[in-house]
C-alpha cells in the first residue's frame, strides 16, 4: 500500500495509483465500439511521440481512464501525472520515480519529433499542437530577442499534453438557440473559464451547422478544432466545412470570406483587437461568426474588447459553460441584453449527458 494526500492507495499492476479526488464527476456513459476505437486513436497519438518505457506505461492505461483522459503532466523532479474523470494518478516506474530535467526535455523534443525549429513559431506562444489536435503546453526559461518579444523556451522544465477531445452531440441541445425563425445563424460566442470544453462545444456547433445544409469556414490557428494532419480533419466537422489551420486569425478570416464564401465563420479563443476587427469585417460582409473566448460571466464579456459587439446587439447569443458536473455543461444561454433565454430545466439534457 501506499501513503499520499493522508489515505491509502493500493498499487495496482496496470502501475496507476490514484493519490487525489479532484471533482468527483460522473462516470462517462459506456461508449460502442465506434467510440472505443476512436478513444484508442486519440491515446496512441499522444503516446506515440513520447520516449518508449513512458508510452509503454501508458499504453497500459485502463479503459475508463482512457476514455475519460483530459491530461498528462511532465515536471523537473516531480512523478509523471495523469488527469482522467476529475481525479489525479501518479504513473509509478520503476527506479526512480521523479523526473530529471533531461528526462523532460527529452520528452518534448521526442514530441515535437526532434524538430523544434519547425514549432519555432508556436513555442513563442508556450505550446505546440500535435496530430489530433491534443496540446502541448511547455514552461521553462523565456529567451527574448532585442525587444523583449520571446523568441523560444529552453531548459525545459515541464510538459503538460492536454488531450483535444470530440464529443458528438454535446451541442445539440443549445442548437436550436443559434438559428433564428428565417433560418439564419445568429452572430454566437461561447464563453468558460480554461478546461470547461469550449473547443469541444464550438466543434460540435460547427459539425450541426454543416451537417444543417450550412457552409462553414473554420480558422484553426492552433490546430485544435479540425486536429487536421496531412490536410484530413481529425475530428467530424461536417461535409460542408472548410478548414484554414496555422494561420492567424485576422488574416486567416478574411482568405476564408474571399475564397470560400462561407455562410459562417468559426473561430476560437479570440480576445485581440485584431481579431474583433476581422469578426467584424466578417459581420458585415453578410457572414455568420461562432467563436469562443475566454470569461465566466456576461459582464467579463462586456469588459473585453467584444463588449461593444455585444451592446449593439450584434453578436445575438452568449453560451456561458462550466465544468460541474462535467466540462461542456451549459451554464446558461442569454441574449445580447444580458437575458437569460432558459429555464434551467432545459439545462437538464446537458447534465444528463454525463450520468
Amino acid at each position: 500500500m501506499n501513503e499520499a494526500a493522508g489515505r491509502k492507495v493500493a498499487r495496482r499492476p496496470y502501475a496507476y495509483g490514484q493519490i487525489r479526488g479532484q471533482r468527483q464527476l460522473p462516470a462517462l456513459p459506456q461508449e460502442n465500439v465506434r467510440e472505443r476505437r476512436k478513444t484508442g486513436r486519440a491515446l496512441e497519438e499522444i503516446v506515440s511521440g513520447l520516449p518508449d518505457d513512458i508510452a509503454r506505461t501508458l499504453r497500459m492505461m485502463p479503459d475508463k481512464m482512457s476514455r475519460s483522459l483530459e491530461e498528462i503532466r511532465f515536471r523537473a523532479g516531480r512523478p509523471v501525472m495523469v488527469y482522467a474523470g476529475g481525479k489525479e494518478y501518479e504513473m509509478y516506474r520503476s527506479g526512480e520515480k521523479n523526473l530529471s530535467q533531461e528526462e523532460v526535455e527529452k520528452i518534448f523534443h521526442s514530441l515535437v519529433r526532434h524538430s523544434a525549429y519547425s514549432y519555432q513559431e508556436d513555442l513563442r506562444n508556450g505550446f505546440v499542437t500535435l496530430d489530433g489536435g491534443h496540446r502541448v503546453g511547455i514552461c521553462g526559461r523565456a529567451v527574448t530577442d532585442g525587444h523583449g518579444n520571446i523568441a523560444g523556451i529552453r531548459d525545459i522544465s515541464s510538459v503538460n499534453i492536454r488531450r483535444g477531445q470530440e464529443i458528438i452531440g454535446v451541442s445539440d441541445g443549445i442548437f436550436p438557440h443559434l438559428i433564428d425563425a428565417r433560418g439564419r445563424v445568429l452572430h454566437t460566442l461561447i464563453v468558460s473559464p480554461p478546461k470547461c470544453g469550449k473547443t469541444t462545444v464550438l466543434r460540435d456547433v460547427i459539425r450541426n451547422l454543416s451537417n444543417g445544409g450550412y457552409k462553414v469556414g473554420v480558422c484553426d490557428e492552433r490546430c485544435e478544432i479540425a486536429g487536421a494532419s496531412g490536410g484530413i480533419c481529425g475530428f467530424d466537422l461536417g461535409p460542408r466545412t472548410d478548414v484554414m489551420d496555422s494561420c492567424p486569425k485576422d488574416t486567416g478570416i478574411l482568405m476564408l470570406i474571399r475564397s470560400m464564401s462561407p455562410d459562417v465563420i468559426a473561430v476560437d479563443e479570440i480576445g485581440t483587437k485584431a481579431d474583433v476587427a476581422a469578426i467584424e469585417r466578417a459581420c458585415v460582409s453578410g457572414v455568420a461568426v461562432a467563436a469562443t473566448m475566454h470569461g465566466e460571466s456576461f459582464e467579463d464579456v462586456l469588459h473585453s474588447h467584444v463588449g461593444p459587439f455585444v451592446k449593439k446587439g450584434i453578436i445575438r447569443r452568449l453560451i456561458f459553460l462550466t465544468d460541474t458536473p462535467a466540462p461542456g455543461t451549459v451554464a446558461d444561454i442569454k441574449n445580447s441584453s444580458g437575458l437569460s433565454l432558459i429555464h434551467p430545466r432545459e439545462m437538464k439534457w446537458e447534465t444528463e449527458r454525463h450520468d
